[in-house]
């Protein structure tokens, strides 16, 4: 990218909802993945974990827990995020919630997940590797908007968005296996062994897609 500052200019006329057909849907899909996920542990009981929990390693279940708490804070504010309405509308609200998506939620959130990783009883280097790039488009889409370089933080922050919701796969294909009773062993290790890669692999693909087809259009007009 240009060094020269790409500032944002007038909001112009606002976009009609529909015009942005993707934003209730990606709410929805989130709002349903965090309340599927969140019940067993809302007790705090490390045996209703969704995920195994090492029993000699008494750090494991909070580290757990702290992860999905600021893994929470980043998949709700990672959606208003990609409104447009809301970035012209409310410009301060638009910049608050991007602070809480990057303090208070991607970078605790990633930490903690590369603390977790060593403990889980199958590593997996696609979770690490998501996590490492993970951490750094988020702190790239950071600083970019800080030196007022808004072309490139938009890019940043819908790569940083690509691992965000990473997650979200994972557990959509687990649910597909559940819903369709799938008994076989072989095909539920390659979910498993897969979807840490698949997830972002997709949501990267995805978002560069948007941004080869929105390239060229006024910033202001753009997620």
């Amino acid at each position: 990218m240009s060094g020269a500052a790409v500032p944002d200019s007038a909001a112009p006329a606002a976009t009609a909802w529909w015009r942005r057909p993707w934003v209730i849907p990606l709410a929805v899909v989130v709002l349903a993945f965090l309340v599927h996920v969140w019940p067993p542990y809302l007790g705090l009981d490390p045996e209703a974990s969704l995920i195994p929990i090492r029993p000699d390693a008494a750090q494991h279940y909070p580290l757990l827990v702290a992860h999905i708490a600021t893994g929470t804070i980043a998949l709700l504010t990672v959606v208003p995020q990609l409104w447009p309405r809301l970035r012209r509308r409310h410009p301060a609200v638009h910049r608050w919630s991007g602070r809480l998506y990057v303090f208070a939620g991607a970078l605790p959130s990633a930490i903690l997940a590369f603390l977790i990783t060593p403990l889980s009883m199958g590593p997996s280097v696609g979770t690490t590797l998501g996590g490492v790039l993970w951490l750094v488009t988020t702190v790239m889409g950071f600083v970019r908007a800080v030196q007022g370089r808004f072309v490139s933080h938009r890019m940043w922050m819908l790569y940083s968005f690509a691992f965000a919701i990473n997650i979200v796969w994972g557990r959509v294909f687990v649910v597909v296996l559940e819903t369709l009773h799938v008994q076989s062993q072989w095909v539920w290790a390659q979910v498993v062994g897969t979807a840490p890669w698949l997830g972002w692999v997709i949501n990267l693909i995805a978002v560069q897609w948007w941004l080869n087809r929105t390239a060229g259009r006024p910033l202001k007009e753009l997620v």
